[in-house]
């Protein structure tokens, strides 16, 4: 670093290897009052977010000079698109080509971590950031230490698409805030407009990589916690210093709602999202009561995993009885208990084709297991065998209804 750079600031030479521009672009938005330098012929950081969105904008088909007329006539502005962002950082001095090899073998490694997180790979002329460059040496570097690359992969696959997921669902809800104050307030609106109305929306997502950190830290944590437990359990068991409890296989739970497609087609699309989505909180949240978790929501329903049949049961009877304090329809359950196989956060097998299967045939405010599965938890619950059924794809199984 040149020890005469005003710390804070870029040169108009760093702030084009930054965004991925020529020189001369940024002489053309400096020109334009797009950026603006200080006295020395020197740029903020956040005149990097700036020439992003203005080079979005023209790469979508709206030219330079139809923005600049309507930043001028008042109705955009991207003097604080900034304010929007985290700081992009300072970039490297030398390009991705030169990061890659010289990291030698963990170069590769660096190439697919990107793509697993769903992130493209940079021009090979380009430049990261300073930032950048660490972290992406410090992933490689614990990669190959670790070893089983596979893993490593599936594990940073899933996470940036959860990641992804999240951000994309964050600025649908904000789409949302604008369609209630209506079109005008869309895209990068006036300053004044900004200053009004959207300023606790752009704290908001300054805080989102943060408060990204602090969630994943919280339910890793209790993640790491539940396994630990689980698995020492089973080798203790295994190994007979402790007797293994009786129905000690997973479970999953199919909780649906009652007639809602009817109620999607009679209140509209709108009325049934906001029904999926009270239904998603009331799920997470009596799960975890039961140290259990969502796995996925299923518009009209969500699959559910526990430690054991008496977890999940224990924990859909309580969802069923809080569907009922609410305003949404009414729910059915089917349980079932077994090996499961788990893949990226989502779990597979016949486990959880029977417990889907047994929902399909389950009355209004039921909760149906298996027979056999009934019987061993007749001492905590109240078993009424219901009798055979035949299950698309299953076939006849006997079952059993499971109430308080």
């Amino acid at each position: 670093m040149d020890g005469e750079r005003e710390a804070g600031t870029l040169t108009a030479d760093e702030l084009a290897a930054l965004v991925g521009d020529s020189a001369e672009r940024i002489a053309q938005l400096t020109a334009s009052g797009v950026i603006i330098p200080d006295a020395d012929g020197r740029y903020v950081p956040g005149d990097a977010h700036r020439v992003r969105v203005v080079d979005g904008f023209e790469a979508a088909g709206l030219p330079l000079d139809v923005l600049i007329r309507a930043q001028d006539a008042g109705l955009i502005s991207i003097a604080y698109y900034d304010e929007l962002h985290p700081p992009p950082g300072r970039p490297s001095e030398r390009t991705f080509r030169a990061f890659l090899d010289a990291l030698g073998s963990k170069g590769e490694l660096v190439g697919a971590s990107l793509g697993a997180m769903g992130i493209a790979a940079p021009d090979p002329t380009s430049r990261l950031t300073v930032e950048d460059e660490a972290f992406l040496t410090e992933l490689a570097t614990m990669m190959e230490s670790a070893g089983e690359v596979d893993l490593m992969l599936r594990m940073l696959r899933q996470f940036g698409e959860a990641t992804r997921r999240a951000s994309v669902g964050a600025l649908e809800t904000y789409a949302e805030l604008i369609e209630r104050l209506g079109p005008e307030f869309a895209g990068v609106p006036s300053r004044a407009v900004y200053d009004r109305y959207f300023l606790p929306w752009a704290r908001i997502a300054r805080s989102v990589p943060g408060m990204a950190e602090w969630l994943t830290s919280k339910h890793l944590t209790r993640a790491i916690d539940a396994y630990s437990i689980e698995a020492t359990e089973a080798m203790l068991a295994d190994s007979g210093f402790v007797p293994r409890r009786p129905g000690g296989h997973p479970a999953v739970a199919f909780a649906d709602l009652t007639g809602f497609t009817a109620l999607a087609q009679e209140r509209g699309d709108a009325t049934a999202a906001a029904v999926a989505l009270k239904l998603a909180e009331l799920a997470t949240d009596t799960a975890a009561r039961h140290d259990g978790r969502v796995v996925k929501l299923l518009g009209d329903g969500v699959l559910m995993r526990f430690g054991s049949a008496a977890a999940a049961v224990g924990g859909s009877l309580d969802l069923l009885e809080r569907l009922e304090r609410t305003d949404l329809p009414a729910g059915h359950v089917g349980v079932a208990e077994g090996p499961i196989i788990a893949r990226d956060g989502d779990v597979f097998g016949r486990t959880v084709n029977l417990a889907s299967r047994i929902s399909d045939v389950t009355p209004s405010g039921a909760l149906y297991v298996p027979v056999a599965t009934g019987e061993a938890l007749a001492d905590r619950f109240r078993v009424e065998a219901m009798g055979p059924a035949t299950l698309q794809g299953v076939g006849t199984v006997e079952l059993a209804r499971i109430s308080r």
